[in-house]
């Protein structure tokens, strides 16, 4: 595009030419046990060299420096397992609480767990609202999941005798009737 009163062209990026802005990894950062591990295992590593390099030159073993090894060890050994088996699945959990994430392996609902609930639900006799709102997701699942609309529609109709003025089931009506 050229605008009035300018004719020199847009300064863009050449095809052969490399990027001149910063790209973003895509990566992700590394959390803060995998860092303090690395800093800990480079210390650790550090120390073996100096442990072996002390042992050549001098032909005696410094057992301060195998201290420092040992010690450096046993911390990155430590701080290994207090992020993986303590502060990781904190955070996973305190995340999921407050995100909502996803749910740990073998704990999901299940539709036939679902249905049985919310049937369960609706024969305790709960608050109207919440027996409309269980209502509707049950007819929705007889509906759809089940195949049966005889039976959706039988409880939508049971929902509607029994609340007759609920706004909710008005939207529901009109589907199941149309």
């Amino acid at each position: 595009m050229v605008l009035p009163g300018r004719t020199a062209a847009v300064n863009l990026l050449r095809r052969w030419a490399s990027p001149y802005v910063p790209t973003v990894s895509d990566e992700d950062p590394p959390s803060p046990g995998a860092v303090i591990r690395g800093i800990l295992g480079a210390a650790a590593a550090v120390a073996a060299v100096l442990v072996v390099v002390v042992l050549a030159s001098t032909g005696h073993v410094s057992w301060e420096l195998v201290a420092l090894f040992l010690v450096l060890w046993g911390a990155w050994s430590f701080f290994g397992q207090l992020f993986d088996g303590v502060i990781s699945p904190l955070g996973r959990f305190l995340g999921s609480a407050l995100t909502g994430g996803e749910m740990p392996p073998g704990t999901g609902i299940t539709m036939e767990r679902e249905t049985a609930t919310l049937e369960h639900l609706l024969a305790a006799d709960p608050p109207a609202h919440r027996a409309i709102l269980a209502g509707i997701r049950l007819a929705e699942i007889y509906r759809t999941h089940q195949k049966d609309p005889g039976k959706a529609d039988a409880l939508i109709a049971r929902l509607a005798e029994r609340y007759p003025d609920a706004p909710e089931l008005k939207y529901v009506r009109s589907h199941t009737s149309g």
